[in-house]
């Protein structure tokens, strides 16, 4: 069912507690915001020759959806980095223009993964259930640790995020290795995989990164390193890292996305040497601020 209006209008999905920040911008403007629920039903029920745009969060945007799209949809926007759910190919055939938001948070998400890294290092979370769970107040809780400073870090993806997380690891690391960089050295994945102590994952995901993190990836992993990926849950085959961390080939794994998210693997959920987050690398009220302006 449409709504009935004069303005033209953006459908967006209803994420956020109040839209006060873009009905202010929008005021003086021929166009109103229109939402609708997490769902392709309901962003097909709001269309109409008045929606002029889409900002798009969750609903994957496929081919058949842009079909159904009419003539006066101009722009979809990525309410985020990532647009992977969005057929382009598609768009641009339907005159569609596709944006995003590249450089909001960037210092948020590259915070919240040294948090991360130093939660996971230290093993943080073994020592506070042994304290917790356990009643045991021991040093030795979790088990031998190594410095910080004797460790090679591994970055999968030298971007906005992460250049800025390699320049604030620097100071505290032995050595930095990265792959797929334009502005620092490069190493390949192998070398990454082999020599890192460490290992982040920082890129896109696409056709080609699917399960980056697999049962022949982590073989050559020799350091039992600590995985770290804030960025998509597809680029880790779940089964491969739960074996993985069963058998000590990964250390401990910190992770702010899953496959299947929120949905996650029950065992994964049960091991010892895992930190979730909930996909909150990005936020604090700033951010969502700069996201949301």
């Amino acid at each position: 069912m449409t709504s009935q209006s004069s303005k033209q209008q953006i459908i967006i999905e209803n994420v956020f507690e109040d839209y006060n920040i873009e009905n202010d911008r929008l005021q003086s403007t021929p166009y109103e915001l229109v939402l609708i629920k997490n769902s392709v039903d309901d962003l097909l029920a709001h269309l109409s020759q008045t929606v002029v745009a889409i900002i798009n969060v969750g609903i994957p945007v496929t081919a058949e959806l842009i079909s159904q799209l009419p003539s006066s949809v101009k722009v979809i926007t990525k309410l985020g980095v990532g647009y992977e759910k969005i057929d382009v190919h598609m768009c641009r055939r339907q005159g569609i223009e596709i944006c995003y938001t590249p450089d909001y948070g960037t210092n948020t998400v590259a915070d919240h993964v040294v948090a991360l890294l130093v939660a996971a290092q230290r093993r943080l979370l073994t020592f506070h259930n042994s304290i917790v769970q356990k009643h045991q107040w021991y040093y030795t809780a979790a088990g031998n640790l190594k410095e910080l400073n004797a460790m090679t870090l591994g970055i999968i993806g030298c971007g906005r995020i992460g250049t800025y997380f390699a320049d604030k690891m620097r100071p505290f690391v032995k050595q930095i290795l990265t792959h797929n960089s334009k502005d620092l050295t490069t190493n390949t994945l192998k070398e990454i995989f082999e020599e890192c102590d460490i290992i982040s994952l920082h890129i896109p995901m696409s056709t080609s990164n699917y399960h980056l993190i697999s049962y022949e990836s982590i073989a050559q992993m020799k350091r039992c390193p600590i995985l770290i990926n804030v960025s998509r849950g597809g680029l880790i085959d779940t089964k491969a890292l739960v074996q993985a961390l069963k058998n000590g080939q990964i250390s401990f794994a910190a992770l702010d996305v899953v496959e299947g998210e929120p949905n996650i693997d029950e065992e994964l959920i049960k091991l010892d040497y895992v930190l979730l987050t909930p996909h909150a690398v990005w936020y604090t009220e700033e951010s969502k601020r700069a996201l949301r302006t």
